[in-house]
């Protein structure tokens, strides 16, 4: 830490000397305050020094901080190893840039351990592949990148992303997806605003053309991006390169020279002095690497085409000396060997631990067996209570059921006592209280008439309640419909007979038809009996009470329907025939309830329409 110390020290008075208060402001961070802000502060720092190609400053601090963080307790163990591969990450760059692959993969290697689906390291390792020409390596880094952006809906690296497959689409003679991936590049660059990629995409744009006028449109569009924020960037560099390649190039193409308005003389003197800059550039930032090498290469054909043999050959040979050491046998291996060597590693990790759990599973073997067997006793016991527990449920179910309908079938039967009983035995007790209280209002007619009529009455009452008896008794025991052919005009004649002490009202009954019915008798009868009454009941002081009932058949369907003259009611009043939730009344029995309830049963539709002051008509539809 103490040499980094005298680092800071060093720094700070280039920096008073350089007179830069941003720099000033940041190191006085790094000196006093903590540790995790210190780190962030040389990072800032770094990334400074980046921007301007001081790559060996930013180099330097990348160190400051990854010690700082290797040092720092203000962190869980996951962050920390996360912030030190981060800084791994920012070397290795920084080498990478000065020219020294083999560190730089040195770095990236250490960080992938621990970020091994950064999308910024992975395409760093596919540079270095790249640059080594080894396309199938830098293929598999790309697709892996391209993986984890769309993995993360990271849009903000497609840019690059694709940029890079047009790279490696060129290099297989892919030229249709080549180009598809340039343009896929641009359109994201430009979405996300990535100035510097977009640059980048230019000057790939304009290598692959062939047009020199579209590639030299293409090289200065990039170069527009550059001279605003980064002019000494290694890619900047690249792009000027490209462009003093292109004039040299174009002095073959009279078209170029022309709608250029430039000679062959002073196309190569530009192509000279762009690429001499270049040079000057590479040594200010201390760059030994690719871009160098080929600046020297492309000075050596320009000074050739100007016939200066003795500048041509010097040049080189220094681009031949620097090609040897970039690209020796032995430093491609070492950046093989130690990519290999994380890759081998790791299989004998998977290794070791995949024969750990090959014993632990011959160990845990016997267990599980025994655990199954177990297992299956206790779920063997338990099916068997499972399954007695189930008949009983059914069993109780079946008792809950039938109790449920017996239940309904007595609230019915007393329904039915209440209901269709109450009308005769009102008449009964009239009779009987008009001969005691006022026998002297009947004569002799009158009172044999009206004795003649209750004892009709009492019978048909006796014979109703036989019928009701017997019913009930049927349905104790099944409370199910017993469907027959029944004759509608005996239906009628029965509900005539019922009710036939009613004088005052005239029930009149139609079935021009005499059609049969199918359907269970008693359900029926007990409708019609209680519409009948319910009519009765409502015509109650009315003048030329009538009551009329009808039957036809229609559409296959027979239809049956009582009409009266009386006052009609409101739809609220019927809610009894729709409504299962309807309250019952004790004093007025069940009426509408066990109208619609048996109805319900013998598969009968029931619909009323009633106005008020005009009556009201009920219609059964029978299937």
């Amino acid at each position: 830490m103490k040499k980094y110390l005298v680092l800071l020290l060093f720094s700070t008075t280039i920096f008073s000397q350089e007179k830069n208060p941003q720099l000033d402001s940041l190191l006085l961070v790094i000196k006093t305050q903590k540790d995790i802000t210190k780190a962030k502060t040389a990072d800032r720092v770094a990334s400074f020094y980046k921007s301007k190609s001081e790559y060996f400053k930013a180099l330097e601090y990348y160190q400051i901080e990854k010690e700082i963080f290797e040092n720092s307790k203000n962190q869980t163990p996951k962050q920390r190893l996360k912030n030190i591969a981060l800084c791994d990450i920012g070397i290795g760059v920084q080498y990478y840039l000065i020219g020294n692959h083999e560190k730089a993969m040195s770095f990236y290697i250490k960080a992938y351990k621990i970020l091994p689906e950064n999308i910024d390291l992975l395409l760093n390792i596919k540079s270095i592949f790249s640059s080594q020409l080894n396309q199938e390596k830098a293929f598999y880094y790309t697709e892996e990148a391209m993986r984890v952006a769309k993995k993360t809906n990271n849009l903000s690296q497609l840019d690059r992303i694709w940029s890079i497959k047009s790279d490696l689409y060129f290099s297989k003679k892919d030229s249709v997806n080549a180009f598809k991936a340039l343009e896929k590049s641009i359109e994201y660059s430009k979405k996300e605003n990535d100035l510097e990629q977009l640059a980048i995409t230019y000057t790939s744009y304009g290598d692959v053309l062939t047009d020199y006028d579209k590639k030299l449109d293409f090289y200065l569009k990039s170069k527009a991006i550059w001279d605003v924020f980064q002019p000494d960037n290694l890619l900047s560099i690249s792009n000027n390169i490209s462009i003093a390649n292109l004039y040299r190039n174009g002095i073959s193409d009279a078209k170029f020279l022309k709608k250029n308005n430039i000679s062959v003389t002073a196309a190569l003197q530009k192509a000279e002095d762009i690429l001499l800059t270049q040079i000057q550039k590479c040594k200010k930032i201390n760059h030994k690497g690719k871009n160098l090498q080929y600046t020297l290469e492309c000075l050596s054909y320009v000074y050739e085409e100007k016939k200066d043999f003795k500048k041509a050959n010097d040049y080189f040979k220094e681009c031949v000396i620097l090609y040897d050491s970039l690209n020796s046998i032995d430093s491609k291996n070492k950046i093989l060997n130690i990519e290999s060597s994380y890759q081998i590693n790791e299989k004998e990790k998977e290794i070791k631990l995949n024969k750990k759990l090959i014993e632990q599973e011959k160990k845990q073997k016997w267990f599980y067996i025994f655990g199954i067997g177990l297992l299956a006793i206790i779920g063997g016991l338990l099916f068997y209570q499972s399954r007695n527990r189930k008949k009983t449920n059914e069993k109780l179910q079946l008792l809950n059921a039938e109790l449920d309908q017996a239940n309904k079938t007595k609230t019915r039967f007393f329904s039915i006592l209440n209901h269709d009983l109450r009308s005769p035995v009102s008449n009964l007790i009239h009779f009987l209280h008009l001969q005691k209280d006022s026998p002297e209002l009947l004569d002799l007619e009158t009172k044999n008439r009206m004795q003649n009529k209750t004892i009709s009455g009492a019978e048909e009452l006796l014979s109703s309640m036989e019928d009701i008896l017997l019913w009930s008794k049927g349905q104790m025991e099944n409370f199910k419909p017993q469907p027959k052919e029944i004759s509608i005009n005996s239906l009628f004649e029965d509900t005539k007979s019922h009710f036939s002490s009613e004088e005052k009202i005239q029930i009149s009954f139609e079935n021009k038809d005499n059609i049969q019915i199918n359907t269970d008798e008693n359900y029926l009868k007990t409708i019609i009996r209680n519409l009948t009454g319910n009519a009765i009941k409502a015509l109650n002081e009315i003048e030329n009470p009538i009551i009329i009932w009808k039957a036809w058949q229609e559409n296959g369907k027979s239809y049956l329907s009582i009409s009266d003259n009386g006052k009609g009611a409101l739809d609220e009043q019927f809610k009894a025939l729709y409504d299962d939730k309807e309250v019952v009344g004790i004093k007025t029995g069940l009426g509408l309830h066990l109208i619609r309830d048996l109805a319900k049963v013998i598969d009968c539709e029931i619909s009323v329409d009633s106005i008020v002051n005009q009556g009201t008509t009920f219609t059964l539809k029978l299937k």
